[in-house]
């Protein structure tokens, strides 16, 4: 049975201050998908303190196996993201535990940050040194590429494949992969970190294409990102939100006036189930 987990990250359990005084705290991500016949494929992870709790829900996913991760997948190279996939590969009992087939992620290195920095470069060479530690192959999607994992499809909508739309407006949040996963019965979309920027990309790009059962909110369904164009295509009504309790919280109250606070608040009233990772880690049948 093909199937979805959301892990709760300890990041996501976070109910601390958060205002633009102390900073937006990282809720972390991770995604487990299994597929019909057991393969297993991951989406990020979560922070580096998440290796061994992540580990261990592989382990039970490959019914107490040693678990063979076909693709892992990294949507963009924030410690919240990535950090359990470095733990594990810079840790060999750890890695030991745990066989990784193929890394996949793409990181343009021409993109440059807002403070002038090009982070991807060093990124790049972090996950190709992590490669080669867990004896991965690695690959980059193109646009539009498709790739079919034992019946489970996955479609790359976006990468920034012209740096010049994002360059200079934020971190490498707005290099995040989107692509869709169609199980047998229902279809996700993900998004990372993604920003509204991307989001119109994908909508002038797909239009009519993009409606999915299942949507992973972008940006920790923060409401400084998000676009009620993108949300109305998509259409889901199931949301998964990686978020924190005190990002949640202030996606409701604090910060209510940001730009994209209606739409984030759209596509919940429009959704009939929402999947909050503070909640506890939950699974579901694709």
């Amino acid at each position: 049975m093909e199937k979805l987990i959301q892990y709760r990250t300890k990041e996501s359990l976070y109910d601390g201050a958060f205002n633009n005084d102390v900073g937006w705290h990282a809720a972390g991500m991770g995604y487990i998908l299994v597929t019909e016949n057991g393969k297993l494929i991951v989406i990020d992870g979560g922070t580096p303190s998440d290796a061994e709790d992540f580990l261990a829900l592989l382990e039970n996913a490959a019914n107490g196996n040693k678990p063979e991760v076909a693709l892992w997948i990294i949507t963009h190279p924030h410690t919240d993201h990535d950090g359990v996939l470095t733990r594990i590969c810079q840790t060999p009992a750890l890695s030991d535990r745990v066989t990784i087939k193929t890394l996949l992620y793409r990181f343009p290195e021409e993109f440059v940050e807002k403070n002038g920095n090009r982070s991807n470069i060093a990124a790049n060479l972090r996950l190709t040194e992590l490669s080669a530690l867990c004896g991965a192959a690695h690959h980059q999607p193109e646009l539009d590429e498709k790739i079919t994992i034992d019946g489970m499809e996955f479609h790359f909508l976006y990468y920034p494949y012209d740096c010049r739309i994002i360059n200079h407006i934020g971190n490498c949040n707005v290099c995040s992969l989107i692509f869709t996963v169609q199980g047998k019965n229902k279809k996700v979309m993900f998004t990372g970190d993604a920003n509204s920027r991307n989001l119109q990309v994908v909508t002038w790009l797909y239009r009519k294409r993009l409606k999915c059962d299942i949507l992973q909110m972008p940006h920790h369904a923060l409401c400084d990102t998000g676009l009620m164009a993108f949300y109305k295509e998509v259409d889901a009504k199931i949301l998964l939100e990686p978020t924190c309790i005190a990002g949640d919280r202030a996606m409701h109250t604090a910060y209510e006036g940001k730009a994209h606070a209606a739409d984030n608040v759209w596509a919940e009233q429009n959704a009939e189930r929402i999947y909050r990772s503070f909640d506890g880690t939950v699974e579901m049948t694709l």
